[in-house]
């Protein structure tokens, strides 16, 4: 078995494709770990906080202004669900 021997200028090039793939919104990634973000067809950004019902949906043209919006929102109070009566009722 032969051992691939990389260049520097192999490890600046493999740096750079990882730059270039990784998306714009990871930059406040760890600001709002719970957010999951996509961004849709039209190029719109969108964001909601997973498991949460009803579900909170923002959207921005840009990771920039997603992120405004995203603190706008985590600021408004979480709407609280009743708890049921009968928990684990199948059990």
């Amino acid at each position: 078995m032969e051992r691939e021997i990389v260049s520097e200028a192999g490890t600046a090039d493999r740096t750079q494709a990882v730059r270039e793939t990784v998306p714009e919104w990871w930059a406040y990634a760890r600001e709002f770990p719970h957010w999951y973000v996509w961004r849709g067809v039209a190029g719109h950004y969108y964001a909601r906080i997973r498991g949460m019902s009803p579900p909170r949906v923002v959207r921005a043209p840009n990771v920039e202004d997603l992120r405004d919006e995203i603190a706008r929102i985590e600021l408004l109070p979480r709407p609280v669900s009743p708890r049921p009566y009968f928990r684990n009722h199948c059990a």
